[in-house]
């Protein structure tokens, strides 16, 4: 009987939870409009990581609606790849102490907030294991006698990617990834920034291979 107060003493709080911060955007439509006019993901969550809100950025950088989100635990929402290979989750792992993402939390609930602090967490997409670098921000948010954070995360990798060293083949000039395979430098340059590349030669180049060719002949 305890058991199934708790439980529903639990599902009670985190209804109205969430009732409040809908009731609340619905007050006030344009503070909605402004959060999700911010670019980066925004997230209220509790101690535990739980999820109560996200904004329309947080949606689509996860890949999931908002209210598929809603209740699910940051490490879900995220693809953390330790929450994948634990059968208990998120929060139960030998890394998430080391967590940013939750410290940061942590911090904010006892009343602190953290500014920008930066993450390195490894991530699944499908079959394929990524490393993404953030920017982690938290803030204290109360809602009656609970303690809420009030989270942001800004992917900053592909600025990350760009700025690292690189290395790359000195003869075919392929990149070597973090996975450890060979990409051909406009396909990585194609997905890792904005840089789109149009064909050409050098003059050079174009006296090696057109030696043949009438030097006034302009090949560029």
């Amino acid at each position: 009987m305890i058991d199934s107060r708790t439980r529903c003493a639990k599902v009670d709080a985190e209804f109205n939870m969430l009732s409040w911060n809908s009731r609340r955007m619905k007050r006030d439509p344009n503070l909605r409009t402004i959060i999700d006019a911010i670019p980066f993901a925004i997230f209220i969550v509790n101690h535990n990581l739980q999820v109560f809100y996200v904004n329309q950025a947080a949606s689509q950088t996860y890949g999931a609606d908002s209210e598929a989100i809603l209740k699910r635990l940051c490490g879900k929402v995220l693809h953390c790849l330790n929450e994948r290979n634990s059968e208990a989750g998120c929060g139960t792992t030998a890394h998430c102490p080391d967590c940013a993402i939750r410290t940061s939390v942590n911090t904010a609930i006892r009343g602190k907030s953290v500014f920008r602090q930066k993450y390195e967490m490894k991530i699944q997409r499908g079959k394929r294991l990524e490393k993404v670098y953030m920017l982690i921000s938290s803030a204290p948010l109360g809602h009656h006698d609970e303690q809420l954070a009030l989270l942001t995360i800004d992917d900053i990798t592909e600025l990350t990617d760009l700025k690292k060293l690189l290395p790359i083949c000195a003869e075919c000039k392929k990149i070597k990834r973090d996975d450890n395979v060979w990409e051909n430098l406009e396909n990585y340059f194609r997905k890792h920034s904005d840089i789109r590349f149009s064909h050409s030669i050098c003059p050079d180049c174009a006296k090696k291979l057109y030696s043949n060719i009438n030097s006034k002949n302009d090949i560029t």
